[in-house]
């Protein structure tokens, strides 16, 4: 999903994570947000819970919902953690 603000100088991308065994993860989101004229700012992972929970913060402050990024992203949530 892709959420634009009313001004659009801020974009935030969501999309699907495929694991590194290949399968689509049902418990994470890939997250990107990225400002008018800057490249992406920043990118994590996210629960499913915080997605849905962000998606509707947003678009109750106004974001509007431009596209829906259904290509799955390669990452690891888990890398990293101890």
């Amino acid at each position: 999903m892709k959420l634009q603000s009313e001004t659009g100088t801020m974009v935030v991308d969501y999309y699907p994570v495929k694991l590194p065994h290949g399968e689509i993860s049902k418990s994470w989101m890939f997250k990107m947000v990225s400002f008018k004229g800057v490249d992406v700012m920043s990118k994590s992972f996210i629960s499913k819970k915080q997605f849905e929970s962000e998606c509707d913060e947003r678009i109750g402050m106004g974001y509007n919902v431009v596209d829906f990024n259904m290509i799955p992203q390669l990452g690891n949530p888990m890398a990293g953690a101890c």
